[in-house]
C-alpha cells in the first residue's frame, strides 16, 4: 500500500513527463455496448446497428480506453477477436485472469504457479514482443530470466481487482496496437468512472470484497467516482475515479495436499491503485490524465522478488462537426522495477532491475461519399515507442539496452451494398542500441593477434512494409462473412541481439554469443470467418452469437536459442538465431452462445497446431517454454432464477494433451485435463450482490500446461477452493 501512496505524489510529476513527449494514439469510432459472459447483453447492444454499417475491425478510442472490440461488438467485428468482460472475470472465474483468458479461442497463458506476472499467448506464440500486452492500451515489456523457472518473455503485472475486462485480437492489428508485434495484441481495461457510478448518479463508491480457502485467504476493492459540469452554465463535463486493491494469497493445496517448498511459493500480497480525471468542455474535446500503480512480494525462480509498476497516459481526442476529423492522441509512461530481495537462492542473489517504455500515438478518421451508395472511410496515424532495459546489479542472462519502434499506418475502408473492401499498408521502423561486452581476439570476427573487441555501443535497425487487406459481405442482416491476408513482422530484441550466455551473479558473459545479424520474424497468412448475431431465433426474446474462424499463416526467420558455430571456439555456442524456412501454424477458433433469459450456454474451441521450433535453451529460460495445447474448450452453462436475481451456474475447462520444452532433452508430453467449476451470484437489491465460485468443484490432480518447468516434475494445479464475497454501489 506504500506503494499506492508514493506513486500518488509521483502523478503530476509523471504527467508533466508525459507532455514532453510526442502526441498521439489512434482513435477511431464509437465504444460498442458490452454483453455478459454469463448474461444477456443489454438491450442497447443492437440499436444503431442496421445490419450494413461498416465498423472497421480493430477499433481505438484512447480516451475511452477501448482500443479492441468488446462484448457484443465482438460478433460484428470482421476479424479474430475476443473479449471477457469484469462480471466473467470476477465472479465466474473468481478473479483469475489466467484462466479468463483461456476462455477466448486462440489464447492462452504461460502461466507458472509462483509468479503472477501474466504473459499472453497468442495461437502458440508468446514471448519477446510477439504478442502486444498492454493496460489501458500501454505496452507492458518487462523481461527477467532468472533461472531455468523463467521464460524471459513479457511480463505484465496488474491488479485484477481493478480489471474491467480483456480484449484480445488475433492476427495483425490495425493501428499503434499492431506496431512491431507479430501474433496479435491482449488489452487489459481498468476501471472507468462508468464501472462505479450507478447509472444516472453523479457521486458513488464500489466496494468488492471476498474470501476463500485453500490458500485464497481474502481480496477487496474500494473505488469511488464522480461526476459534474464544468462551468456556472452547466456546459462541459468533468468527471474523476479513483480506486484501491489489496489481495492476501497464501500457498495453496493441489488435490493430493502437496505443498510448496519454501523458496518455491505461491503466496503474495499483491496492492494495487488507479485515479483517472476526464475533461469534456464540449462536444468536441476531451481529455483524459491517468495513473495505475502495482506492489506484489512473491517468491519465484528460488528467489524472493519485490515488484513495482507505474503507468501514466494522457489522452486527448477531437470530433467537431466534420466528416473528414476524428482525432485522437495518447502518450504514456510506464516503469517497472524488481529486486531479488531476500539470503536465499544462487547468483542472481540481490538483482536489481529496471524498465522504462515512454511513447505516443496519433491517428485521424476521415470520411467521404463516393458516387451513389459507396462509403469510404479512411483511418491513418503515427506511433512511436522506446524501452529502455537497465539492469543495475547482477544482470546475468539479461543483457541491458533500448528498443524503439516507430510505426506509420493507413486503411482505407470502402463500404458498397452487401460488401465492405479494407486495404490496409504499414510501415513499421525499428532501432536497437546497446553495449557489446568484450571478447577475445580470434573469436567471431575479432581478427587474431590483436587486441580484445567489444566493450562497446552497438546499435542495429531495420523496417518492414506490411500489407493487409479484408473483404467482407453481409448477405444478411445477422450473418457476415470475411477473409484476410496480412504481414506482420517482430524486430529481434535486445535480449535475442546482445544475448551473452547465462552469466550468473555479475558476471557479464561473452559477445561471443551476441548475433547482430538477426533477421525479423515475418508472418504472412490468411483469416477467414463467419459471424453469426441473430435474436428471436427460438423464442421471442432469445439472443444466438455464434462467431467461426480458421487461420493459416507461414513465419520466416523464426527465432530461438540454439547451438551455433563461432570462429575460434572449439565447441558450440548458444545464442540466439533464425531458424531457415517457413514455420507454418494453422487451426481452428469458435466461441459464441444462445441466451433465452431464463437459461443460457457460452462456449468456446480451440483446435490448432502451432507447434514451434525449439532450440538449445528453450525452456530453460530462453524461449518458449510449453506449446500450445493441440485442444482446448471451455463450456458455460447457467440458469437464472426469481425474476432473474438469483444466477446459478456451471463450466466446464478442458485442456487437451502438450508438451513442454525442457533444454537440451527432448520435450516432455503434459498430460491432458478437464476441471469443472461452479459460480453463482444473487441480487439482494439494486447493486447489492453476493457471489460464489468453486474452483475444481471435483478435486482433480493436474500439471498447469504452460506453466513451465514445473509441469514436468509436478501437478501444482490447485485443488477444490471456495470464495464467497459480495460487491455493492451506493
Amino acid at each position: 500500500m506504500a506503494l499506492i501512496i508514493d506513486s500518488s505524489r509521483k502523478l503530476l510529476a509523471g504527467s508533466v513527463f508525459a507532455c514532453s513527449l510526442l502526441c498521439g494514439q489512434a482513435a477511431l469510432s464509437q465504444q460498442q455496448p458490452v454483453q455478459a459472459e454469463d448474461g444477456r447483453p443489454p438491450e442497447a447492444a443492437d440499436e444503431g446497428f442496421d445490419g450494413r454499417t461498416h465498423r472497421l475491425p480493430l477499433l481505438v478510442i484512447s480516451g475511452d480506453s477501448t482500443l479492441l472490440p468488446e462484448g457484443d461488438a465482438v460478433y460484428r467485428a470482421p476479424a479474430a477477436v475476443g473479449s471477457v468482460d469484469e462480471k466473467a472475470l470476477q465472479e465466474r472465474f473468481g478473479g483469475d485472469v489466467r484462466n479468463a483468458l483461456r476462455s477466448v479461442p486462440g489464447v492462452f497463458t504461460y502461466s507458472p504457479s509462483t509468479n503472477p506476472a501474466i504473459e499472453v499467448n497468442i495461437r502458440g506464440l508468446t514471448g519477446y514482443g510477439r504478442v502486444n500486452a498492454m493496460i489501458d492500451g500501454v505496452p507492458q515489456n518487462f523481461r527477467n530470466v532468472g533461472g531455468h523457472g523463467s521464460s524471459g518473455g513479457n511480463l505484465l503485472y496488474v491488479h485484477p481487482e481493478l480489471l474491467a475486462g480483456v480484449d484480445v485480437a488475433r492476427g495483425a492489428v490495425s493501428g499503434a496496437a499492431g506496431a512491431g508485434t507479430l501474433a496479435g495484441a491482449a488489452n487489459f481495461r481498468t476501471l472507468e468512472v462508468d464501472d462505479v457510478l450507478r447509472p444516472g448518479a453523479s457521486i458513488g463508491a464500489m466496494t468488492r470484497f471476498r474470501a476463500g480457502t485453500n490458500g485464497y485467504h481474502y481480496s477487496g476493492l474500494l473505488a469511488g467516482a464522480a461526476r459534474g459540469k464544468m462551468f456556472p452554465d452547466q456546459a462541459g463535463e468533468v468527471s474523476i475515479v479513483g480506486a484501491l486493491a489489496h489481495s492476501d494469497f497464501k500457498n495453496y493445496e493441489t488435490a493430493e495436499g502437496e505443498v510448496f517448498r519454501p523458496n518455491d511459493q505461491v503466496e503474495n500480497t499483491p496492492a494495487g491503485g488507479l485515479l483517472k480525471l476526464a475533461f469534456e468542455p464540449n462536444g468536441e474535446h476531451r481529455l483524459k490524465i491517468g495513473g495505475r500503480w502495482y506492489d506484489n512480494r512473491f517468491t519465484s525462480s528460488n528467489y524472493e522478488q519485490t515488484l513495482r509498476n507505474q503507468t501514466y497516459t494522457i489522452d486527448y481526442g477531437f470530433d467537431p462537426a466534420s466528416a473528414f476529423v476524428d482525432l485522437a492522441a495518447n502518450v504514456y509512461f510506464n516503469e517497472t522495477e524488481m529486486q531479488y530481495d531476500s539470503n536465499i537462492g544462487g547468483g542472481y542473489r540481490g538483482r536489481q532491475s529496471r524498465d522504462r517504455s515512454f511513447g505516443g500515438n496519433i491517428a485521424n478518421t476521415s470520411r467521404f461519399t463516393i458516387g451513389e451508395g459507396i462509403d469510404l472511410s479512411w483511418y491513418y496515424g503515427l506511433s512511436y515507442g522506446s524501452t529502455d532495459f537497465q539492469v543495475l546489479r547482477r544482470r546475468g542472462g539479461n543483457p541491458p539496452g533500448r528498443l524503439q519502434k516507430a510505426s506509420a499506418f493507413s486503411d482505407v475502408t470502402m463500404d458498397w451494398s452487401i460488401f465492405s473492401l479494407t486495404a490496409g499498408l504499414r510501415y513499421d521502423y525499428w532501432h536497437m542500441s546497446g553495449r557489446q561486452t568484450p571478447y577475445a581476439a580470434g573469436t567471431g570476427d575479432c581478427p587474431p593477434g590483436g587486441p580484445a573487441c567489444g566493450n562497446t555501443k552497438v546499435s542495429r535497425s531495420g523496417g518492414e512494409l506490411l500489407p493487409k487487406v479484408t473483404l467482407e459481405a453481409q448477405p444478411l442482416d445477422w450473418l457476415q462473412v470475411y477473409a484476410t491476408y496480412a504481414h506482420t513482422a517482430r524486430p529481434p530484441t535486445v535480449q535475442e541481439m546482445l544475448w551473452t550466455m547465462v552469466a550468473f551473479g555479475d558476471g557479464i558473459g561473452s559477445a561471443i554469443a551476441n548475433n547482430l545479424g538477426l533477421q525479423p520474424e515475418v508472418r504472412k497468412g490468411w483469416d477467414v470467418g463467419v459471424n453469426l448475431h441473430r435474436d428471436g431465433v427460438l423464442l421471442p426474446d432469445d439472443r444466438v452469437r455464434l462467431k467461426v474462424g480458421y487461420f493459416n499463416h507461414g513465419i520466416e526467420n523464426y527465432i530461438v536459442n540454439d547451438l551455433a558455430d563461432v570462429t575460434g571456439i572449439p565447441w558450440k555456442v548458444a545464442k540466439w538465431v533464425n531458424v531457415p524456412g517457413t514455420t507454418r501454424m494453422s487451426g481452428w477458433e469458435i466461441q459464441g452462445g444462445y441466451d433465452a433469459g431464463p437459461f443460457y450456454v457460452n462456449a468456446s474451441y480451440t483446435n490448432a497446431d502451432t507447434d514451434q521450433p525449439i532450440g538449445f535453451g528453450t525452456g530453460w529460460g530462453n524461449g518458449d517454454a510449453g506449446f500450445l495445447p493441440e485442444t482446448y474448450a471451455t463450456v458455460d452453462v447457467g440458469l437464472r432464477l426469481f425474476d432473474e436475481r438469483l444466477t446459478l451456474g456451471a463450466q466446464m475447462r478442458h485442456v487437451g494433451a502438450s508438451r513442454q520444452a525442457d533444454g537440451m532433452l527432448e520435450p516432455k508430453d503434459i498430460p491432458a485435463y478437464t476441471l469443472y467449476d461452479a459460480y453463482g451470484s444473487y441480487e439482494i437489491r439494486e447493486d447489492f450482490n453476493v457471489f460464489f465460485t468453486v474452483e475444481n468443484l471435483f478435486n482433480e490432480t493436474y500439471a498447469i500446461a504452460g506453466s513451465g518447468p514445473e509441469s514436468i516434475h509436478s501437478k501444482r494445479g490447485r485443488g477444490r477452493t471456495f470464495i464467497l464475497g459480495a460487491s455493492a454501489k451506493f
